[in-house]
């Protein structure tokens, strides 16, 4: 794609974001129109790797960072603990910032490219202009490689800012998945939201497991299973899970969207839950289902087949 297309992807995505968070903004309209709005171009080189170049940021305002090479996947880390900033939106060479409300203490930025560069940037506002625009352009000579000192420096603070970031999110993020399952429906259309009991039971290769609950929920079919260890000796752990349904012909694979044990490795004599959860595909009343769990770094599957919710 061309880099001016890119550019235009990530504005608009920059506005989007601006139009669905508007509520959570504190910014001063006032103080925002007296400001300069700047595009600048801005060349580290060697000397300038070890500093940290400022970046000046508005409340409610978005400021693009356009790179020559590409930026790394997650390679945009915000090092905010106080929670002023929307997450970094990325294309293949921008990175998009939009902070809630002006600064009043700085902040970092940390960026990876793809070549294992590491860019660290001071996050400030001031009051007289804002980057609407930042091309940044390299001319290192040394490359901050991932093992060098710089890197391993910025390494720690990304680790810190996603560690912040878990802790104060953690609470919520799955109440925000559920309500982003629910923006995605069609208001008009009816919804199905229970329970039923799961029927299915097997013992295979000293593992018990059984079919407790079918939950259906905006579109998405969750099983949960209870998964007993009974070999003597041998640990288990999921690997993934499989899922088939038939009808009145040919069974059909369905696509598993997430497949989670309640613990990562299941002693001998101990059991555990696992969920698997898949979209929900158009029902007869004669469908059963076939599951299959896969064991991690091992032999031991289980099938259950003729599960019916």
């Amino acid at each position: 794609m061309r880099p001016d297309r890119l550019l235009i992807r990530a504005t608009s995505a920059a506005l989007l974001l601006l139009i669905t968070g508007g509520s959570a903004l504190s910014a001063e309209p006032k103080a925002q129109l007296r400001r300069e709005l700047r595009r600048r171009t801005l060349t580290i080189d060697d000397q300038a790797l070890g500093s940290l170049p400022e970046l000046h940021v508005a409340g409610g305002s978005a400021t693009i960072l356009t790179f020559e090479i590409p930026v790394r996947d997650h390679g945009a880390i915000v090092t905010d603990t106080r929670g002023l900033f929307h997450p970094p939106t990325q294309t293949d060479k921008t990175v998009i910032l939009v902070p809630k409300a002006d600064l009043a203490q700085p902040a970092a930025l940390n960026v990876t490219l793809s070549d294992g560069t590491v860019l660290s940037f001071k996050l400030v506002s001031i009051p007289k202009e804002a980057d609407v625009q930042v091309d940044v352009v390299l001319a290192l000579k040394d490359r901050a490689t991932p093992g060098s000192v710089q890197a391993l420096k910025t390494t720690i603070e990304q680790l810190r800012g996603e560690l912040d970031e878990c802790q104060a999110s953690s609470a919520t993020a799955g109440a925000s998945k559920i309500a982003a399952l629910f923006l995605g429906q069609n208001l008009d259309e009816p919804q199905v939201f229970d329970r039923h009991e799961l029927r299915g039971r097997d013992k295979q290769r000293r593992l018990l497991v059984e079919g407790r609950w079918v939950y259906r929920l905006v579109g998405l079919t969750y099983m949960v299973f209870t998964v007993e260890n009974r070999d003597p000796v041998k640990p288990w752990a999921l690997d993934r899970a499989e899922v088939k349904v038939a009808g009145t012909g040919e069974a059909t694979d369905l696509r598993i969207l997430a497949a989670a044990s309640e613990d990562a490795v299941v002693a001998p004599g101990q059991a555990t839950k696992v969920v698997v959860a898949f979209k929900t595909p158009p029902l007869s009343g004669s469908h059963k289902y076939t599951v299959t769990l896969l064991e991690k770094g091992g032999g031991r599957r289980v099938v259950l087949e003729g599960l019916t919710p």
